[in-house]
């Protein structure tokens, strides 16, 4: 596991993994300044918070390497979800309908969530 592109973040509930939130970024190219938050928690162990805390601590740790924006994919009947990103501050930058396929072949919208990790300092020296 390449730990500088896929950093994991571990929920343990006595002694057993219940949640994770990785942050898989590019070291290169012209995507390196965004990375991509997946967030997956065990449903016995949803509604607990543990995905509130889990996405917090990933973004914390996505400003700590300098990324300046990060984003996260849904399908749209993952509307919980998504209304828990939103929360963070992600919009809707994109839907696909009927883009992609589940494991029994039915098509499902396509959803990109972004948000953008930048303070209004960063802005102001930007503009010069």
């Amino acid at each position: 596991m390449d730990i500088g592109r896929n950093l994991p973040l571990l929920g343990v509930i006595d002694k057993k993994i219940v949640g994770v939130a990785t942050l898989h970024q590019r070291l290169g190219g012209w995507k390196r300044h965004i990375g991509r938050v997946s967030v997956l928690v065990h449903p016995k162990f949803r509604g607990r918070g543990l995905a509130t805390t889990l996405i917090k601590e990933i973004l914390d740790i996505a400003r700590g390497a300098g990324l300046e924006r990060v984003e996260a994919t849904f399908i749209a009947e993952q509307e919980a979800a998504m209304k828990m990103f939103a929360m963070f501050g992600f919009n809707e930058l994109v839907r696909l309908e009927d883009y992609v396929k589940d494991m029994t072949a039915i098509t499902h919208d396509y959803v990109l969530m972004g948000l953008d990790l930048r303070t209004d300092e960063e802005y102001a020296s930007a503009a010069g």
